[in-house]
């Protein structure tokens, strides 16, 4: 597969070169739809997931270092190995080849820079994590630290010289304005694309028409789903604990799937309290995650405190697409948070208080009509989140400050119309 590749990216000359190490779903789909605007794209990513899928029409996969989650020195070594193949890289690109940047690794937006002051090469930075915010916030190092004040510095220096600094929130966007002047940029502005999901892929399924809800025993049940990583600053013992109290309950079951730090821990607690109201998944493949996702009734999402305004959880939205509302356990002060009071689809509860996710999953099922309003307003949020409208848009924030040229005949942005809300 690797060797295909590398003779697939000799073959086709891009119009666009991608750097993501860590290419998840919403990169993947992002490129998919970028190739039909634009023309060709080269991604270089360690992502195993997306890198089985192989180049395809339009998209060449370029194989790199993995990321690996681990200790900061596994993760940082990882960072340095994946940066140096892509210095490398791109040095046999032709020069006026424009790149987009992601954020991981952190680090990469550096050899960009570099690349950009050897060649002239123009570049788009997209954030989704901010760093070293990310570092201090977890207490790894503080603000004062000599290398958090040279990488800010070297981050300033890079920004500054990008054609567009795009992020995925207001918040982040605030985060990012404190820390650098987006005016100096090529663009003048900071962009603000939000996540979206792909409503083609991810829609509403009756449970009673839905084998992975029947297979779980979950058909004629309130389904509350945690889906997703299990890391260590999810708030999964709220969410647990809350499957405690409401264990004579034997109508609100819960379902935790992914994996993680947190899984064992999450496994352990329900088999030690005999949780029978409790489900525990690991990660489910792609074929199966539609399925899934529209077996929830409402969905857990959490965002760690200290990463407020400084990271957005892609995940909630992919509920959002299988009309599934949200219960946000994250600080008010955030994308998620904002979505939810705007479009109604669901309710935020501080983290730590699992008595607050019982109140709400009570209240849901003694009043159907609140969940109805509720994922009526997920409905409506995926008219914001579609991704054929973001990442059009996205195409269109690159065209206009990378020289690109927008193909003609694309799909239309506003994508395929209403959908029906199921139960």
């Amino acid at each position: 597969m690797a060797a295909e590749s590398r003779n697939h990216d000799q073959d086709v000359k891009p119009v666009l070169l991608v750097l993501n190490q860590m290419a998840g779903p919403m990169t993947w789909e992002l490129v998919e739809d970028l190739a039909q605007h634009l023309g060709n794209i080269s991604l270089l990513t360690g992502h195993p997931d997306t890198l089985q899928k192989g180049s395809q029409s339009g998209v060449t996969l370029v194989p790199s270092v993995a990321y690996e989650r681990g200790s900061l020195a596994v993760r940082s070594w990882r960072w340095f190995r994946y940066t140096l193949h892509a210095f490398f890289w791109l040095l046999r690109q032709p020069k006026k080849t424009p790149i987009l940047v992601f954020s991981n690794p952190p680090i990469g937006l550096w050899c960009v820079r570099l690349i950009h002051l050897l060649r002239g090469t123009p570049y788009a930075v997209m954030v989704h994590d901010i760093f070293p915010e990310v570092l201090v916030r977890k207490g790894v190092a503080s603000e004062s630290h000599f290398l958090v004040r040279q990488w800010h510095r070297i981050n300033r220096w890079a920004y500054h010289s990008a054609s567009v600094v795009l992020t995925l929130g207001n918040y982040m966007a605030a985060t990012l304005d404190a820390n650098f002047d987006s005016q100096k940029t090529a663009a003048g502005e900071l962009v603000v694309i939000p996540p979206w999901s792909d409503d083609q892929k991810i829609q509403a399924i009756r449970k009673q028409d839905n084998w992975f809800a029947k297979e779980h025993d979950q058909v004629g049940k309130l389904t509350c789903m945690y889906s997703g990583n299990m890391g260590l600053g999810h708030d999964l013992e709220s969410m647990y604990q809350a499957a405690k109290q409401l264990k004579s309950h034997p109508e609100i079951r819960f379902m935790f799937i992914g994996a993680g730090p947190k899984w064992e821990p999450t496994a352990e607690y329900c088999r030690d309290h005999q949780l029978d109201n409790a489900t525990v998944l690991g990660w489910q493949s792609e074929d199966v995650i539609p399925f899934s996702l529209a077996t929830a009734d409402v969905a857990l999402v959490s965002l760690e405190q200290e990463l407020s305004g400084l990271a957005v959880p892609s995940k909630a939205f992919y509920f959002l697409a299988a009309n599934v509302p949200l219960i946000a356990v994250c600080d008010e002060a955030t994308e998620l948070a904002e979505a939810i009071r705007q479009f109604e689809c669901g309710t935020v509860v501080p983290p730590g208080s699992p008595e607050k996710i019982v109140e709400v999953l009570e209240d849901l099922d003694a009043d159907k009509s609140l969940l109805l309003h509720w994922k009526a307003g997920a409905h409506a949020a995926m008219q914001e989140f579609r991704r054929n409208t973001n990442t059009r848009r996205f195409a269109e924030v690159l065209c206009n400050n990378l020289e690109l040229s927008l193909n003609d005949g694309v799909a239309d942005a506003s994508g395929n119309g209403e959908q029906t809300i199921e139960r």
